[in-house]
């Protein structure tokens, strides 16, 4: 029977390939686990294995080789090390652990090893980033030019964030920490910032609190949740900065601006405490390894303002005791960080909020990046205050003031008033120019404190409505013209 055209050609192709194939063996390198205790595993028989190379055990669990000795290798496993037992095979993978990195994060919830926990499907991308950088070189890196607002005034007008700054948050629990944080996650909204949202340590309901604020304001469209909760390895928790900083440099490497929240240092530290003392190494000062100091440095250093390109920004949260922001982790990450935004639970618990200490809050670099509209009406406003909480101690004792001083208490006691505000409620930088330059120029002088506020949104509102050029003008040419000053007064004297 005579073969077709087609059958004959389709015998040639197979032909062909069959002749030009070659069995090449397949290389593992394979050793045993020796033992396995609390989530660390130690290993016999890699010796070419890599600092960081990620392993599998069997049934695919993951772990990474985080100590290497002359015939023991020690892994920290990843997933659930149930079925990791004693002398089952462990196989080398011949990569650093890496994250999948792609546009199709943004929105998503996932683990710091990429795999996702909002029920949606896996991230497809042939793009790994990993976890593990050397931060850019000094040459590669630019001046912080730009202020990153956050919509909160007393943070954008007395400790400006610029792109590309650390800036840490700390204070005792439940003083409002995240909520500062993500308000300023809600504040990126069409201002072409990139926001990575990473939990390290908190509960479940913490993290599904954030991302239904997140959703609920529509922000989840420009920002990525990485999440290493409670109940996971501390070996994911100690990864999980490192994974979401990984993230921030493919979107930094596209020339775009980042903003990434750390939430929290205290317990990436313990996480990382847990580790150490696991691995019998010898504890130092609060009981923390002797480079606890550095895996934060190496950390935060990955965030800058990069030449010509984007910025990442960093906004490191860390839980203070008592106030005590003397203890071992707040001063290391004080020392590393550009500034410090520091939230007082007395503040708090008199309903001053955010509860943000003037006095002990600073933002080293942020000033240079403050339009010069802002920088005018806001220059003063931190002497102001403090002269007005110097002074007022007067008061409380019953003393009467006169004069000067009772100047500076009245226009202190609104000052105080209008850096309150509440939760998801922003103001841009040109409505905070025209609240503070009204502040100055004493039209809150005879207002009853607790109307300040109302009155500060009331005149913004009649400006919106019958000169709106002046929001306009204020954020186009960022400055503030005598011309401008006048029509503001003239607004606020007809009301």
């Amino acid at each position: 029977m005579k073969l077709s055209n087609n059958s004959e050609k389709f015998r040639d192709a197979l032909k062909d390939a069959v002749s030009s194939y070659q069995l090449k063996p397949i290389i593992k390198e394979e050793g045993i686990v020796e033992s396995v205790e609390e989530g660390i595993a130690y290993i016999s028989g890699l010796e070419n294995a890599m600092f960081y190379e990620v392993l599998k055990f069997n049934n695919e669990i993951k772990g990474i080789v985080i100590d290497i000795k002359e015939n023991i290798t020690t892994a920290i496993i990843l997933e659930k090390d149930n079925d990791v037992q004693l002398n089952t095979p462990v196989y080398r993978t011949g990569y650093i652990i890496s994250v999948p990195v792609s546009e199709d994060l943004l929105g998503r919830v996932i683990d710091p090893l990429g795999k996702p926990l909002d029920g949606l499907e896996p991230i497809k991308t042939k793009s790994f980033y990993p976890v593990e950088r050397d931060a850019p070189q000094l040459f590669d890196r630019d001046f912080v030019k730009d202020q990153l607002y956050t919509g909160i005034k007393v943070i954008d007008s007395m400790f400006p964030i610029g792109k590309g700054q650390r800036e840490l948050i700390l204070g005792d629990p439940s003083t409002g920490k995240t909520s500062i944080a993500v308000d300023t996650i809600l504040n990126q909204k069409d201002k072409n910032v990139i926001c990575i949202y990473v939990s390290i340590g908190q509960r479940k309901q913490s993290v599904l609190d954030v991302y239904t604020t997140l959703k609920k304001h529509g922000s989840m469209d420009y920002t990525v949740i990485i999440s290493a909760t409670s109940d996971q390895f501390p070996g994911l928790q100690f990864i999980a900065p490192y994974s979401a900083t990984a993230v921030g440099e493919y979107f930094l490497d596209k020339s775009k601006d980042v903003l990434i929240i750390y939430d929290d240092l205290t317990k990436h530290a313990f996480s990382y405490q847990s580790l150490s003392l696991l691995l019998k190494r010898p504890p130092g000062r609060e009981a923390f390894p002797g480079d606890i100091f550095y895996i934060h440095s190496r950390l935060l250093e990955r965030a800058c303002k990069i030449k010509n390109g984007g910025s990442i920004t960093a906004l490191p949260i860390v839980e203070t005791q008592a106030g005590r922001i003397s203890s071992y982790i707040p001063t290391n990450v004080i020392s590393i960080t550009d500034g410090q935004i520091y939230l007082d639970s007395n503040l708090f618990n008199i309903n001053q909020r955010p509860a943000v200490d003037v006095g002990k809050s600073v933002s080293r670099i942020g000033g240079k990046t403050q339009i010069p509209a802002l920088k005018e009406v806001a220059e003063f406003l931190r002497l102001y205050y403090a002269q007005f909480l110097e002074v007022e101690i007067f008061t409380k004792l019953g003393v009467k003031v006169f004069g000067k001083t009772a100047e500076i208490i009245r226009r202190g006691k609104r000052l105080r008033e209008l850096l309150k505000q509440p939760r998801y409620k922003h103001y841009q930088v040109e409505e905070q120019v025209v609240i503070f330059f009204l502040l100055n120029e004493g039209f809150f002088d005879y207002i009853p404190v607790d109307q300040v506020n109302d009155r500060a949104d009331f005149i913004l509102e009649k400006i919106k409505e019958e000169d709106s050029e002046i929001l306009i003008e204020i954020k186009n040419s960022k400055i503030l013209t005598e011309e401008i000053k006048n029509r503001i007064k003239k607004l606020a004297e007809k009301r």
